[in-house]
């Protein structure tokens, strides 16, 4: 230290009282060794304790007078200097305190480090980033993110939830359980995690709200209208819901959709691993409607994207404007969603006879139980078969209309 050292006193917080300009003065209580007060010429004074650790000579500011009175800053300054005597370092862990990362700080670096990597587009991005920035605004944006436990998420999860929005709590946890998940590796470049094992997630055993599931098949005159309407919508962005509508993709992997990617194996939409939620290359066959679609927009091709958008160079970003108006021309709804398409595909398949297996693999599922909710579905043509199959034995015996005309169906 470069201070001038004086003799140890007896320090008392009248003699602390009556310093004025730049001096510092130790105690002269053995066992407070180190600790003192020094004061500045606008009149402020703070208590200290100096130590040496691992060779280094370092300085720990225990607090001002007369916030902190003489008294408490000698008892503070005593645990300190057991704490010293253990090996830690009272400075070293204020200073890592003040430097630790904040809850900004992980919010940073889920939309630089994680978000890239999923496939999200456009609005579904934009909306995760809005949910960022709401554990952000209820966890505090300045709170260390060691800091936070269970009872914090579990609040916030609650807080949500009673201002009428149970799904969206739910979904908020999730996107905040992820980010938290992230705190407990070391980021690119640093040797520690932001959180330990021992603090973990603070989102895990946090119960969810229960959700309907909200899945919409739309039927054949539907579908109907909603080609109608795209024929009376101008631009590529109508192009890219029929091809969802033909092949059952995902909004995201349509509009990142490259000519590569068809122009690999005719016949074949060879979506690449980057592209697609199950992380791993899901090769499609092409129904003739669309081959005909992709051979249409092949004849007007610029770039490398299917569908360009409107940045020089990029690919569509944006669906809910065409969207909005098939919803209006068609008085579907607003309840009527953009990746109900997929499931009506998925549904088509499964009214029609198709195991649950093709239609996985047609949708790209890796996961048998996803596919598991069109089960229902594959059931009905069994249904009606039983029906016919049953009507025929119970009518047994009885010269019914019904029974006459399966009958003359057979001959």
């Amino acid at each position: 230290m470069r201070d001038k050292p004086k003799h140890p006193v007896r320090l008392t917080n009248k003699f602390v009282a009556k310093l004025t300009g730049t001096e510092m003065w130790w105690d002269d209580d053995p066992k407070t060794t180190g600790f003192g007060v020094r004061s500045y010429p606008g009149g402020g004074k703070s208590f200290f304790i100096d130590y040496r650790l691992d060779g280094r000579q370092r300085r720990y500011t225990i607090g001002p007078f007369p916030r902190w009175s003489t008294e408490a800053a000698r008892e503070e300054a005593k645990a300190l200097r057991k704490q010293i005597d253990r090996g830690i370092d009272p400075a070293g862990d204020k200073c890592a305190r003040r430097t630790a990362p904040t809850i900004q700080d992980l919010i940073d670096r889920y939309v630089e480090d994680h978000l890239p990597t999923k496939t999200l587009v456009g609005l579904r991005a934009n909306d995760e980033k809005k949910m960022l920035a709401e554990v952000g605004d209820k966890l505090g944006r300045h709170t260390k993110v060691a800091a936070i436990h269970g009872g914090d998420i579990a609040d916030l999860h609650r807080r949500i939830t009673e201002s009428g929005r149970p799904v969206r709590a739910n979904r908020i946890l999730a996107v905040a359980s992820k980010m938290f998940s992230l705190s407990l590796v070391p980021k690119a470049g640093e040797t520690l995690p932001w959180r330990n094992a021992t603090q973990g997630n603070p989102c895990k055993g946090i119960q969810k709200n229960h959700e309907e599931a909200k899945e919409r098949f739309f039927s054949q005159s539907e579908l109907t209208a909603i080609s109608d309407a795209l024929a009376k919508y101008s631009g590529g962005a109508a192009d890219c819901v029929r091809l969802i509508m033909l092949t059952g993709a995902r909004p995201s992997e349509a509009m990142k959709a490259r000519w590569e990617e068809f122009d690999r194996e005719p016949g074949y939409w060879v979506k690449p691993s980057a592209h697609v939620k199950q992380r791993k290359t899901h090769k499609l066959p092409l129904s003739p409607a669309a081959i005909e679609l992709i051979d249409r927009l092949r004849k007007k091709r610029k770039g490398q994207w299917v569908f360009p958008g409107d940045k020089p160079g990029a690919h569509l970003t944006v669906l809910w404007r065409v969207w909005d108006f098939v919803r209006k021309r068609t008085g579907l709804g607003n309840d009527a969603r953009l990746y109900d398409l997929r499931h009506s595909f998925a549904s088509i398949g499964a009214g029609g006879g198709l195991s649950l297996p093709i239609i996985g693999r047609l949708l790209g599922h890796t996961q048998p139980r996803t596919t598991q909710r069109y089960a229902h579905l594959a059931d009905d043509p069994l249904r009606e078969a039983a029906e016919k199959i049953t009507t025929v034995i119970t009518g047994a015996g009885k010269p019914s209309a019904e029974v006459r005309q399966i009958r003359g169906q057979r001959s």
